[in-house]
């Protein structure tokens, strides 16, 4: 019996819990780079105390909780709709507690992020004697459990469809840039929302800087820069669809002009809240020229850095690549030339990268 329980767990682990990081890998490799190897944990106890003790801090961290929750309840549902997972809706047939117990160990793997925050936050709770907050803390992610295995079990207990469509309850029927950031919304939620977030915060502490007035232009330039290899992970993944899934097109001649629209716009809505931030923040009419200088770098340096992955045959290559081109663009900038000459240079590696007819 004991044999058969160890089996059957290591068979959920498999199945649910290493896809899941899989499909989110990029989003973790983030999280582990910022908080992980960026940050001490003396900066990690100063930011949840901070957080404990400003009341929207804390439901803004528990709102995040819910959204991490979220995105996995989704995938996961979205794993028991695939036929290979046909044989795990005979679980329906488990009771509600027994259905629990079997899937705590997933539950607890797939929500170690959450779980270890958590228990840094008891810990400098009950250090600052905040317990009413530590309390609903973990009545929150309880709730959290509870929520994720009923839609669990109901799911379960519906019998296996024989087909199933996915469509856009907004866009009917999508254009082709409109293609990855369904995806991304789809199957790369959490590492979409870790990027923008990263990335807003990060220009938001240039902006910081820069108004104390210490620094030149170059130095929003530089947080551009910065900003703009933290959506690395996007790029690298928007690079796999392509050539997993969309590789039908590599037998199909597209015109050169037809792929830089396309794919320049599929960026640009992707960078559209950092482009809302830059015009927010300097969006006034005598910065107008450093303005529009800044959004084209911008979008210069992101589809140059699409571009140079595009052009690479493996990852490692690729991140090779990723850390000269920065090495090189971080001295174009400290040698303070034009940011529009800047974006030029970043367009030929993209240039390069799609400039076949035979190519996505």
């Amino acid at each position: 019996m004991e044999a058969f329980s160890k089996t059957m767990s290591e068979l959920f682990f498999k199945s649910f819990a290493i896809p899941f990081y899989k499909a989110f890998l990029g989003f973790f490799i983030l999280i582990i780079l910022v908080f992980g190897v960026f940050m001490e944990l003396k900066q990690h106890l100063m930011i949840a105390e901070r957080l404990l003790q400003n009341t929207i801090g804390f439901y803004s961290i528990l709102l995040i909780f819910l959204a991490f929750a979220i995105a996995q309840q989704r995938f996961q549902l979205r794993l028991m709709n695939d036929k290979r997972y046909r044989i795990f809706h005979h679980l329906g047939f488990l009771t509600w507690r027994q259905l629990a117990w079997s899937f705590l160990p997933v539950w607890v793997s797939n929500h170690l992020l959450i779980l270890l925050y958590g228990a840094l936050l008891s810990f400098v709770a009950i250090g600052i004697n905040t317990g009413g907050k530590l309390v609903l803390l973990w009545i929150f992610i309880a709730g959290i459990f509870l929520a994720d295995l009923t839609l669990t079990y109901l799911k379960l207990k519906k019998p296996f469809p024989d087909f199933i469509r996915v469509r856009s309850t907004i866009f009917k029927k999508l254009k082709f840039q409109f293609w990855f950031l369904m995806h991304l919304r789809e199957k790369r939620t959490l590492l979409i929302l870790g990027v923008k977030l990263f990335s807003i915060i990060l220009l938001n502490g240039f902006f910081y800087a820069f108004s104390t007035g210490r620094y030149d232009l170059r130095w929003l330039e530089f947080g551009l820069l910065c900003a703009s290899f933290a959506h690395f992970p996007i790029w690298l993944d928007k690079h796999a669809f392509e050539s997993g899934q969309l590789s039908y097109f590599y037998a199909m001649p597209l015109r050169f002009g037809w792929k830089f629209k396309q794919h320049s716009t599929t960026i640009l809505l992707i960078l559209l809240p950092e482009f809302m931030l830059l015009i927010y923040k300097i969006g006034s009419i005598e910065n107008l020229a450093n303005l529009l200088f800044l959004l084209f770098l911008f979008q210069g340096l992101n589809m140059g850095i699409y571009g140079l992955i595009k052009g690479r045959k493996a990852l490692s290559e690729s991140l090779t690549s990723g850390y000269l081109a920065f090495f090189i663009l971080f001295l174009l900038v400290i040698f303070n030339l034009q940011p529009l000459i800047i974006a030029a240079i970043c367009l030929v590696p993209f240039v390069l990268a799609v400039r076949s007819r035979y190519s996505v």
